[in-house]
């Protein structure tokens, strides 16, 4: 069952969703706003599942400038938000028809976010421009929404993972 505005702000009274940064609550969900840094993939590299080396970025500082994505363009970027649920909510990350309209994307892989009820951290967007403007990305721009669900169960056990914790943009750990 998903949450509602309503269920989303008891479970923040009661503690059971924490988010540390701007908070907009929405119909069913919660908006999410677009970090301070971009990483972006350095050309012409090569990288594979089980090759030793990890692929190389630079960064871009949204605080300093704008950053102008171009269409068929690729970037990660974060939240400006930090998340964190009890065992028995599952968070989904949802984008923007808006911005879709554009042909931005900012989550490529699994919409659930597998490592909130286990730690406070932000979500590493993968940003793709998959249509034909110019799109200029700035901090703070309203990108997308947290969404809720309640569970039948509680998760039980912890999750092991290299992303635990993670607070701003993060690259591929391979």
């Amino acid at each position: 069952m998903f949450l509602s505005n309503e269920a989303i702000r008891k479970h923040i009274e009661d503690g059971k969703i924490k988010i540390t940064g701007d908070l907009t609550i929405e119909s069913m969900g919660i908006g999410i706003n677009l970090g301070k840094e971009l990483l972006i993939p350095v050309e012409n590299q090569t990288v594979g599942l089980s090759l030793p080396s990890q692929p190389q970025y630079t960064s871009h500082n949204l605080l300093e400038a704008p950053y102008t994505l171009k269409p068929n363009e690729f970037v990660l970027g974060a939240t400006e938000q930090l998340i964190y649920t009890s065992k028995d909510i599952a968070t989904m990350l949802d984008g923007r028809s808006t911005l879709a309209r554009l042909g931005l994307t900012i989550h490529l892989s699994a919409m659930v976010l597998d490592g909130v009820p286990f730690s406070n951290e932000s979500s590493v967007l993968e940003i793709k421009n998959l249509g034909n403007f110019n799109i200029v990305l700035n901090y703070k721009d309203r990108v997308g929404t947290y969404i809720f669900a309640q569970l039948t169960d509680p998760i039980t056990g912890e999750k092991d993972t290299v992303y635990a914790n993670q607070n701003g943009v993060t690259p591929p750990i391979i």
